[in-house]
């Protein structure tokens, strides 16, 4: 169990609670990492996928094993069957084995003196006469735990974050399922697929993620209002382009269920004492429910502002104030636009995608978007594109369908 006083807990070994233990421990801060599983990274919901740019910003070295797939472009299919690819000549994306990767980056922590604890869920705490947090911590034996400043990276909903007054009502958040199966037929390793429509994914979309084994991750995401279990099956039995890629496959693992906050920038991260990062903070893409690169750059903010904290002594809201401020000025733009984007799109109904997937086309918007250099940051990304024309009217179809002589009401 974990020291009885310490600099600084870490509730959650993800990439966001990992990477901040990490950059704290590195800085002297003795750090506890309470996860309340018995193994890190397990069990995965996420899809491991990230832009290899802004990825190698902000990660440590990793091993080669961890990456499954190195991959050159996308496959986007409109609800009627119409696909648009997005080609680089050179890799854009990887795949990650996302519980190999929260445990390599659990084992940096260790390796510079951070303390981790597994099955250690905090049932409760409290706060004692010098401002420091007294933690009921539920392990191999029951303990309590005083530290001076915790660091909540337990993913949405946490009680934590309800407890500071950081919980965001009315939280914007999709389902997600996801499983991984072998025998994959008609996939390109070299590319991603991605499935647009309400009929299956109400809201978000489906995914085929190839691995370079010839296996895949296979998933969805869908609206609160949705039945993701149900979508699901719908998607990987009945999508009649996916369906079929999967009639042969073969499960490797059972289906998981996660829910994903998309619903933008959380209006505060910070309280006394306490500072929330990753799903918690709702610092994930609202386009793709993507967290890794957010969590990783916004964990190793929350570490170093936790060590200016405890080195001066003051772990107030005041202090922790920098650590909201900092995250913002990186993604929160970022997390701005995306998250108008998403509204923009994802709402509208499966005739209106298919005719911007058919404006896009018109109007070679793939060889626009082939130009963009950072998949992770899409904010600036948007912003760039938008001086094309080509773009703009792209995203203008979308919004009012201006353009009817570009418009098609079928795929050519």
């Amino acid at each position: 169990m974990p020291s009885d006083t310490i600099d600084l807990a870490v509730v959650g070994c993800g990439v966001s609670g990992a990477t901040a233990a990490l950059t704290a421990a590195k800085n002297g801060l003795s750090v506890s990492i309470l996860e309340e599983h018995p193994r890190v990274g397990e069990p995965s919901h996420c899809s491991g996928h990230v832009g290899i740019l802004a990825f190698k910003k902000f990660a440590p070295d990793i091993p080669r094993r961890i990456i499954e797939n190195t991959v050159k472009g996308a496959v986007l299919h409109s609800p009627n069957g119409a696909a648009l690819t997005l080609r680089r000549s050179t890799p854009v994306t990887w795949v990650l084995n996302r519980s190999e990767f929260d445990r390599h980056l659990a084992s940096l922590a260790t390796t510079n003196g951070a303390e981790l604890h597994l099955n250690s869920r905090v049932e409760n705490f409290r706060r004692a006469e010098d401002e420091s947090f007294l933690l009921n911590v539920a392990g191999p034996e029951h303990k309590e735990v005083r530290s001076k400043l915790l660091i909540d990276a337990s993913g949405s909903g946490s009680s934590i974050a309800k407890y500071a007054g950081l919980l965001q009502r009315g939280t914007r958040l999709v389902n997600s399922a996801q499983f991984s199966v072998d025998e994959v037929r008609d996939v390109d390793v070299d590319f991603v697929e991605l499935y647009f429509g309400q009929t299956f994914a109400p809201g978000f979309f489906g995914w085929i993620i190839p691995r370079r084994d010839g296996s895949a991750k296979v998933g969805i995401a869908a609206g609160s209002r949705a039945n993701v279990r149900q979508c699901f099956q719908r998607f990987i039995r009945k999508h009649p382009i996916a369906s079929a890629k999967l009639r042969h496959a073969r499960e490797l693992t059972t289906p998981m269920y996660h829910p994903i906050p998309v619903g933008g920038a959380a209006h505060k991260t910070y309280a006394d004492g306490i500072m929330t990062v990753g799903d918690a903070a709702s610092q994930v893409k609202p386009t793709t429910g993507g967290g890794i690169v957010f969590g990783l750059a916004c964990g190793r903010l929350a570490g170093e502002t936790a060590t200016r904290a405890i080195r001066s002594g003051d772990t107030s809201a005041r202090v922790l104030k920098e650590y909201d401020q900092s995250w913002r000025d990186l993604i929160g733009f970022d997390l701005n636009a995306m998250s108008w984007l998403r509204r923009l799109l994802y709402r509208l109904p499966d005739h209106q995608l298919d005719r911007i997937f058919s404006v896009a086309r018109e109007l070679k918007a793939n060889e626009i978007l082939n130009t963009t250099a950072d998949i992770d940051f899409q904010g600036r990304t948007i912003l760039s594109l938008a001086r094309d024309p080509r773009f703009f009217l792209t995203l203008l179809s979308a919004s009012v369908l201006s353009a009817p002589s570009l418009i098609r009401t079928s795929s050519p």
